[in-house]
């Protein structure tokens, strides 16, 4: 995927490149045991490289925002929690979506809830 600085280095307008371009956040450390203090995501494609048990982090605001992936590359299962009231799949708003370890989640925002699912 390409990240927005690519596209600016290419030509594109810087505002057009924020709003095209992916912009990875690498070598994340989940924190927290839960969704008062939880790692705030703020990148499209997350990656994590330490989570130990019971950590997690926190998806932003479902309402205009684009997908966001997840992958837990820690040793122990991430917690993922919605912003706020929001909601993942049917859980209620302080439930969280687990990641386990080796996989990647792809969460898609719809008004106010995030449909999650789980690699393979």
């Amino acid at each position: 995927m390409t990240t927005s600085r690519e596209l600016w280095t290419a030509g594109a307008s810087q505002a057009l490149s924020s709003e095209l371009g992916t912009d990875p956040s690498v070598g994340l450390v989940a924190t927290g045991t839960t969704k008062a203090d939880a790692l705030q995501l703020v990148g499209e494609a997350n990656q994590f490289v330490t989570v130990a048990a019971n950590t997690g982090a926190i998806l932003p605001v479902a309402s205009g925002s684009p997908l966001v992936t997840i992958y837990n590359g820690g040793v122990a299962p991430l917690s993922v929690y919605a912003h706020g009231k929001d909601t993942i799949n049917a859980l209620s708003a302080s439930a969280s979506f687990s990641v386990t370890n080796g996989k990647v989640g792809i969460f898609h925002p719809a008004g106010a809830l995030w449909n999650a699912a789980l690699s393979a």
